[in-house]
């Protein structure tokens, strides 16, 4: 996508230009000019602003799921038909997203540090075979509450894909008043990420008396990618795209029930190790690559 505005101003809701012009302003433009590719800092800095803040804490406190994985708005019960008519309706670009946060974004995007998580449900298949869909669709409503409650606010959910989820750790949603991705701040996101995988696995019974309701595996990386809008006008999705995705994805492939696997981007940013270190074969890697296994239960 080119620097120029792709979303047409009338299929914005009054709410959303609203929040768009605040946004302009922002970013510091000057009377009519739009939004660009090279705005995404200030908008994820707008995002995590006190104001902006307290409203994803409101939307978030409305019931029900599904919900936008950026702001928390709901789109379902009667949340959503509140919240409906400001433009918080499942994006066209992505069902994940709200129209609110997506179609009111910058154009294009930008290559971004980011952490990216995936957590996945083992054995769904199976299970789904012999549980029914009733029974399987209970369960995963379940585990998406669980990964909603512990990813926000810091996280974005970028997908839920069947059994699995992706989230985004973009360093600007974490903390607004950082200027840069200093080492500093690349330890805070791979910490955040490492607790928020505890906390994932407790959440769904490891540690528990009775064990966990469903097994998940976890896989993480840090790295620069593509963050913004992917594709055409008739095909869309805003998302996240590079290595550091495809190698988080891989590394959730390699964990076991209850294990948490870390690239070496993410262990060389924690102040100590977290598991035993080894070296794996990836699918599409020329070269074995260092992680580490982490279990807490």
């Amino acid at each position: 996508m080119d620097g120029t505005d792709s979303v047409n101003r009338d299929d914005l809701t009054r709410y959303q230009r609203f929040g768009r012009r605040r946004m302009v302003r922002f970013a510091r433009k000057h009377g009519g000019e739009g939004l660009d590719p090279w705005n995404w800092e200030y908008y994820f800095r707008y995002s995590a602003q006190p104001s902006t803040r307290a409203m994803k804490w409101m939307l978030r406190s409305l019931p029900a799921s599904p919900r936008c994985g950026y702001c928390g708005a709901p789109f379902s019960g009667w949340g959503g038909a509140v919240v409906r008519p400001l433009g918080y309706r499942p994006s066209r670009k992505n069902p994940n997203l709200c129209a609110a946060c997506v179609e009111a974004s910058p154009p294009g995007g930008a290559n971004l540090e980011i952490g990216v998580l995936f957590a996945d449900v083992r054995g769904f298949t199976t299970f789904s075979e012999s549980a029914g869909t009733t029974e399987a669709t209970k369960v995963l409503r379940r585990f998406y509450a669980h990964a909603e409650s512990v990813f926000f606010p810091e996280a974005l959910i970028d997908k839920f894909i069947g059994d699995e989820v992706m989230a985004l750790y973009v360093p600007w949603l974490i903390d607004s008043t950082i200027d840069g991705v200093t080492d500093e701040v690349r330890a805070n996101v791979t910490q955040l990420m490492l607790e928020h995988a505890k906390e994932l696995l407790g959440a769904v019974g490891y540690g528990s008396e009775t064990g966990p309701e469903v097994d998940i595996g976890i896989g993480m990386d840090f790295g620069e990618a593509f963050l913004g809008h992917v594709g055409s006008d008739a095909v869309h999705d805003f998302t996240a795209i590079g290595d550091v995705v495809n190698t988080a994805s891989r590394l959730q492939g390699q964990a076991a029930s209850g294990e948490v696997v870390l690239s070496e981007r993410v262990a060389c940013h924690l102040a100590a190790a977290a598991g035993v270190t080894e070296q794996v074969t990836l699918k599409g890697k020329a070269e074995p690559v260092t992680i580490q296994r982490v279990r807490w239960f």
